[in-house]
């Protein structure tokens, strides 16, 4: 007999006790659809889904995306690209410094600067320098003064602060007293080295040559652009152009500002300088006087140049200068001794009958340039130059050569020494001849006076070309181009002169036929004359048109190689 079973007692659950709750997390898919069997390998389990919640919200978990390799390879990745970030930085840092150093390593030894200089006031300088090269402004074509102007103008308020490079310099007047449209009048430098004041001057004079250049152009505040005056509006230029495409237009009439200083400020500084040499002040009164005749002030010039004469005589030795050069004529005098006839006598008396004739003074400008032929041929020959020892070419010279800072240049004479005569010195003695021909040509009043002018001309242009062939010119390409600018301007005169003859020839041929009284054998000599003449001219005519196809083309293949060259100098 079976047992008796027993009572089961049957457990109810409520109905939201089977219900998934939110503190676990199963799969939304039925417990029953867990068992049927799906296409893709990977069992379905509730643990592998998400829950509603988190995928009707977007919130996904980022740490199950992302695996531990993906983890290492990231964190990798980042550490080599700052790295090779930090390496490439400091690579193209070093490179730029080191290629900063070249360039200004070039620059000191094409332009050397006082030692004695701060670096800055160094750097500064010789930018300045190296933008008057044209070959270093390619954009341009030509030297940027705008720029040189300001870098010079950076290293004068230096050189002339006492708490940076000027330690020394002394006020030569209180600041009540100035100088009427200059400013104060220039500093006591006696007490800075020859090396200082070279610089100095070299910094005043750049500065004075970028004035002459940028005279007219305007600026704003800023100083970011110069507008020349073709694009200024003024009486004189009541149509201006417009400026060229990436530039600004003209600020308004007070917004502008002149780019630099009057060019006097600065030549007038060095003559009212104390410690500079008499050849230094002598070269700046000619450039300023070369200046005021550039803007037709033709008496204020010849002031300026006589000043510059004076000062060439207080460097004579003797005190007496009227023994040595007249004092109302300016002729240089016979039996002056050779020792008494100085370099900076002979540069300004030259600067100011060159101005004597070219303002039409010619009466006086003509026996001033006879006696200054005179001296230079009459003058002692210049000893000759030992040549430079030539440089160590080997690894070790050259490395010793580039980590050693260049010497600064023997300081440049004082022009106060007697005159000698060098052989690159004939095409100044040919500029004189020409002159000298000119004058007596056109004061000529009968034919053996013509003559005698044309003769002139002629040496002159045939020792302008024989100077060509001397080595000292023919292997500096600046000395050769003044020997051939010397013959080209001879030749021209010589052009001029030949032209004026035939004029006159023809009228005696045309007054020869005209009058009964010639036989026919002076009016056949007459048209024989004018046929010479005509030959004559001709062949000058054909020399001059050689001289400038070869000028020109030395010109260009010069600037080829200038312009091909990373540093041109």
């Amino acid at each position: 007999m079976p047992p008796p079973r027993l009572p089961s007692c049957r457990v109810h659950l409520a109905p939201r006790s089977l219900r998934t709750s939110n503190d676990r997390h199963f799969s939304q898919k039925h417990p029953r659809l867990l068992l049927i069997s799906t296409s893709s390998p990977r069992p379905q389990l509730p643990f592998l889904y998400p829950s509603a919640l988190n995928r009707t919200t977007g919130h996904f978990q980022i740490s199950r995306l992302i695996s531990t390799e993906n983890k290492k390879f990231i964190k990798q990745t980042a550490k080599l690209t700052a790295k090779f970030t930090l390496y490439f930085w400091l690579i193209t840092t070093s490179a730029t410094i080191a290629s900063y150093g070249f360039l200004s390593e070039r620059q000191e030894r094409a332009f050397p600067s006082p030692h004695e200089w701060s670096l800055y006031t160094r750097f500064r300088f010789r930018s300045g320098r190296w933008f008057e090269v044209p070959e270093h402004n390619q954009k341009l074509g030509f030297p940027d003064w705008a720029k040189c102007y300001k870098e010079y103008r950076i290293a004068l308020r230096r050189l002339e602060d006492p708490e940076i490079d000027g330690a020394g310099i002394l006020e030569q007047v209180p600041d009540e007293a100035a100088i009427p449209g200059v400013g104060k009048a220039g500093y006591d430098l006696t007490a800075k080295s020859g090396e200082w004041r070279q610089g100095y001057y070299e910094v005043l004079m750049g500065m004075g040559q970028a004035a002459e250049q940028m005279d007219g152009w305007v600026t704003n505040k800023w100083e970011k652009q110069a507008w020349s005056p073709e694009f200024i509006a003024s009486p004189t230029n009541p149509r201006p152009k417009v400026p060229p495409p990436g530039m600004d237009l003209p600020p308004p009439e007070d917004q502008r500002l002149p780019v630099t200083e009057p060019p006097e400020t600065f030549y007038l500084k060095i003559l009212t300088s104390k410690g500079f040499t008499t050849g230094q002040r002598v070269k700046a009164a000619v450039a300023y006087g070369d200046w005021l005749s550039f803007k037709e002030l033709h008496s204020s010039a010849e002031e300026m140049y006589r000043w510059a004469l004076d000062i060439a005589k207080s460097g004579l030795p003797k005190s007496d200068a009227s023994t040595v050069i007249n004092p109302k004529t300016s002729v240089l005098s016979i039996s002056a001794p050779k020792e008494t006839i100085t370099s900076n006598l002979v540069f300004a008396t030259t600067s100011l009958a060159t101005h004597l004739a070219t303002t039409g003074n010619i009466t006086s400008a003509l026996p001033i340039l006879v006696s200054l032929l005179r001296a230079r041929r009459s003058a002692d020959a210049a000893p000759k130059v030992k040549p430079e020892p030539p440089k160590d070419s080997t690894v070790i010279g050259t490395l010793t050569t580039l980590f050693q800072e260049p010497e600064y240049p023997p300081l440049p004479p004082t022009g106060d020494e007697p005159l000698l005569r060098k052989e690159e010195d004939v095409c100044d003695e040919a500029i004189l001849m020409n002159h000298i021909g000119e004058i007596l040509f056109a004061t000529a009043k009968s034919k053996s006076q013509r003559e005698q002018g044309l003769h002139w001309v002629r040496d002159a242009v045939e020792q302008a070309k024989s100077a060509q062939s001397i080595p000292v010119i023919s292997m500096d390409p600046k000395r050769k181009e003044k020997c051939q600018q010397c013959e080209e301007v001879g030749l021209e005169s010589w052009g001029k002169i030949m032209t004026y003859l035939i004029a006159e020839a023809e009228q005696q041929r045309e007054n020869a036929k005209s009058s009964w009284l010639t036989t026919q054998s002076g009016v056949k000599k007459a048209e024989e004359a004018v046929k010479e003449l005509e030959v004559q001219e001709g062949d000058v005519a054909q020399r001059l048109s050689r001289l400038r196809q070869k000028m020109l083309q030395e010109f260009w293949a010069d600037e080829d190689m200038k312009f091909a060259r990373k540093f041109a100098f």
